[in-house]
């Protein structure tokens, strides 16, 4: 069947005109792929292949959580097929990880057709919208986490992302925002507000993930501070299907020695 030019949300859930695609996540202790995070892309040459757009229509015409549901399982079909290793990161919204709960009989079938088990699954919490009543998500994610599931704070250190998320969620990791991270070998400051992070995310056994790399320098600077994982262009670009270890000039960069910076 022939897509519209401007296809609507009702037609690319009924139709599954999405698109998972895979980022890798590697481990700068070691070079390996840690997981990959599912990034979803719309019906290609449309207004909605961005994930952006399409995510926010679903919000406006009140289906996201329906958007969202199908991303993942979708997601979690290919990474199955594909046998990708290591973790899979799923992005969601605040409902969504509610619906996740409130449906976990279907869920805990899907992932048992599919073959994956739940310890291999990291949810991402988005701002795809409001958060809602934080109690009840706080509920909803130690049930989860409860069965095997892990749990992240997406891009923290933009948006609504905040240490009281962080304080009343738990999360097993945080991923640090691209404003925290990139050109943070040049500057100073970032360094010190990064060191502060490192700190707390160690009291709180929290992993952190550097996002948004796309400096040799800048990975090399995360590694020696003790950041344990990074995502970004560096290491490797969202794809079908995806390499199984990091690129050339990451791994390159992992296996340099410590830089000179300036105070």
């Amino acid at each position: 069947m022939s897509r519209p030019e401007t296809p609507s949300i009702a037609d690319c859930l009924a139709h599954r005109w999405l698109q998972p695609v895979f980022q890798p996540i590697g481990a700068l202790a070691t070079g390996d792929v840690f997981g990959y995070e599912a990034l979803i892309r719309g019906p290609a040459g449309t207004p909605l292949e961005s994930p952006l757009a399409l995510f926010a229509e679903a919000t406006r015409v009140g289906r996201l959580v329906e958007a969202e549901r199908l991303a993942a399982r979708m997601s979690i079909a290919a990474f199955a097929e594909a046998g990708l290793p290591g973790k899979l990161f799923l992005n969601y919204s605040a409902d969504s990880i509610r619906d996740i709960e409130d449906t976990r009989d279907d869920v805990r079938a899907f992932l048992q057709l599919h073959g994956l088990p739940s310890d291999r699954i990291v949810l991402e919490l988005t701002e795809q919208a409001p958060l809602g009543q934080l109690e009840s998500l706080a509920k909803a994610v130690f049930a989860i986490r409860s069965r095997g599931a892990q749990f992240a704070l997406d891009d923290y250190g933009t948006g609504h992302a905040s240490l009281g998320q962080w304080i009343t969620l738990q999360p097993d990791y945080v991923k640090l925002a691209r404003v925290i991270i990139d050109g943070v070998a040049s500057s100073p400051f970032q360094r010190e507000a990064l060191e502060g992070l490192c700190k707390l995310a160690a009291r709180a056994g929290t992993r952190l993930i550097a996002e948004g790399i796309e400096r040799e320098e800048d990975l090399i600077v995360c590694r020696d501070m003790g950041i344990d994982y990074a995502q970004g262009y560096l290491l490797g670009r969202p794809t079908a299907q995806p390499p199984l270890t990091l690129s050339e000039p990451a791994l390159r960069a992992l296996h340099r020695g410590r830089l000179r910076l300036a105070k």
